[in-house]
């Protein structure tokens, strides 16, 4: 099977074609994966409103004053689940960084380590998130893998 992409400044929007002789059980659960990562939402609520977020948009989730927020590059918004039930209901591009902090894994740009912890940084964003010592290891060891 062979894998290609192709570059058209000319779309107004991404496209993803595959084509095959057959759909085999291999296709058909490539097209179920990315048709949920496309397609996961989470709802969150800002300034009365309530707001769908693409989970691909999301640097990551963290208590704070007894509350979750979901972070994206520009806002932050509350999220009416503990990060429990975040934990157990996102994909794996998500993963702990903290007592208190979710991080999407694929949004990682970049990890900060210093005498006094770690910190990551995300693309094209000024926020940052402190990696706490237990969750360092694993965390690390999931962005290599993602890599």
């Amino acid at each position: 099977m062979q894998v290609k992409f192709s570059q058209d400044d000319q779309l107004a929007e991404g496209q993803i074609i595959i084509k095959a002789k057959e759909l085999t059980p291999e296709i058909a659960a490539a097209l179920a994966l990315l048709e949920e990562q496309l397609t996961r939402k989470i709802t969150g609520y800002k300034d009365n409103s309530e707001v769908i977020l693409p989970l691909a948009d999301i640097l990551f989730f963290e208590t704070s004053d007894r509350h979750v927020w979901a972070h994206d590059r520009d806002s932050s918004y509350l999220v009416k689940q503990t990060l429990k039930q975040l934990e157990a209901s996102l994909p794996a591009d998500f993963d702990r960084a903290s007592k208190s902090a979710l991080v999407n894994c694929r949004q990682v740009s970049a990890v900060k380590r210093s005498i006094t912890g770690c910190e990551l940084a995300f693309t094209a964003s000024y926020k940052k998130v402190f990696v706490s010592r237990r969750y360092y290891q694993t965390l690390i060891s999931h962005l290599h893998e993602m890599r």
